[in-house]
């Protein structure tokens, strides 16, 4: 399974389950509660297997690893007590992992690698891997919509709905402003990847993405990141195709400031209580504007001579101009279009050279200079309502519905492409 000590303590051979949830699980005395929660779901006519990686770090303290104990046994005794052929819980004893700080990278690997062995050992090269937290709760459709969406718009991939919910917390509680903020923060950076025209505009969510295992494998199975090992894996998931956001259910993270991972929602959520922001501060809409107008320049670029394109990028603000020339933004576009036949496949290797974490690199070399941050509100006030109209390659899987977005009506529509 892996180089660490790991063991489970059941294994029960019930007809191939073709959905297994995976939950990495670091010092979560509560952890039976996402169990409880998606016991409660609706079961559909296929069987669901839970996969929980019990995990600590060498350099975990005795009160973690006692932690863990006490909640492998938890998960142990529901597991001896609840588990049924269409249902059951196998609790992973994972230990002694490498590494300086914690974090959900491995065991998340760790998880879904075994998850892939268990098909492997089934049969089922079809399976469905869920990718779930230990500090979360679902709503009660959640294993049914999962299954029912990858079976009928035969998915590779999907992100799926979230949503921290805080409203039980007075409006003036500063744990429910930040989490508010910077749930508006996500929702308004993944509208503004929209409005640039970049085609894989999805969520990057842990605890808020699957993937048949097939796809798993074709991507490279899940890196060892301390944090944005989601991120990281997504941005080769999106390009193989058949993505969709699944909006029909949802997942609910908790909302809490944590110190486990150097980046993320708690993180974040504890620098805005300690610095006492108001609101979350993000990158200005003209950043998104300038890399809008480089999109809408590719297919000019389909086997030009480098000249021609040199030319064509001369109207584009000189900071951005300054980036690609740093990033050897001609030679690569040389390179694609020697590898290239058809203009589809040109924009394809395009946006492959073009990434998420190229675009993010962009946005952080103009702030704050030339742009100052901004808050999330303020921006949600300039960014058209219209740029957010749809979310690309969505699934509806049952009915289309309006989602409120800091007042901005956002049509979730029908999908643009497949």
């Amino acid at each position: 399974m892996s180089d660490q000590s790991a063991s489970s303590a059941f294994f029960y051979p019930y007809p191939n389950p073709p959905l297994k949830i995976v939950i990495p699980c670091y010092n979560e005395p509560d952890a039976l509660l996402t169990i409880n929660s998606l016991s409660a779901c609706e079961k559909g006519n296929f069987n669901v297997e839970i996969i929980v990686a019990v995990n600590s770090y060498r350099m975990s303290p005795d009160a973690v690893r006692r932690q863990n104990r006490r909640t492998f046994d938890e998960l142990s005794g529901f597991a001896r007590k609840h588990n049924t052929p269409c249902f059951y819980l196998t609790p992973l004893w994972v230990e002694n992992l490498p590494g300086h700080q914690t974090g959900a990278g491995l065991p998340r690997k760790i998880g879904m690698d075994e998850a892939v062995e268990r098909f492997r050992k089934e049969g089922n090269s079809e399976g469905i891997i869920v990718s779930l937290d230990a500090d979360c709760t679902v709503r009660r459709n959640y294993l049914t919509e999962i299954y029912s969406c990858f079976k009928k718009y035969k998915l590779k991939s999907a992100t799926i709905e979230f949503h921290h919910p805080v409203e039980h917390l007075d409006a003036e509680n500063e744990l429910r402003k930040a989490a508010e903020a910077y749930e508006e923060y996500l929702r308004y950076y993944r509208a503004a990847l929209e409005y640039t025209g970049y085609p894989y505009p999805y969520y990057t969510i842990g605890s808020a993405f699957a993937v048949t295992v097939q796809t798993y494998l074709q991507a490279g199975r899940m890196g060892k990141q301390q944090a944005g090992e989601d991120f990281y894996f997504l941005q080769k998931v999106f390009p193989l195709g058949n993505t969709r956001f699944i909006d029909t259910t949802c997942v609910f993270p908790s909302a809490r400031v944590s110190d486990r991972v150097p980046f993320g929602t708690g993180p974040a959520i504890g620098r805005m209580i300690e610095t006492k922001q108001t609101g979350k501060q993000s990158y200005q809409v003209a950043a998104f504007a300038e890399l809008k107008l480089l999109f809408g320049k590719i297919d000019s670029f389909f086997k030009r001579p480098s000249e021609e394109i040199a030319q064509s990028l001369s109207d584009l603000p000189l900071h951005l101009q300054l980036f690609l020339e740093t990033d050897g933004f001609l030679n690569k576009i040389e390179e694609i279009n020697r590898h290239t036949a058809r203009v589809s496949n040109f924009k394809k290797r395009f946006f492959n050279y073009f990434t998420a974490f190229k675009i993010l690199k962009y946005l952080n070399a103009v702030h704050p200079c030339p742009y100052e941050w901004v808050a999330v509100s303020d921006s949600l006030t300039v960014l058209e309502p219209s740029s957010c109209s749809t979310m690309a390659t969505k699934t509806v899987c049952s009915g289309s519905k309006d989602a409120t977005l800091s007042g901005h009506s956002i049509k979730q529509s029908a999908p643009l492409s497949k």
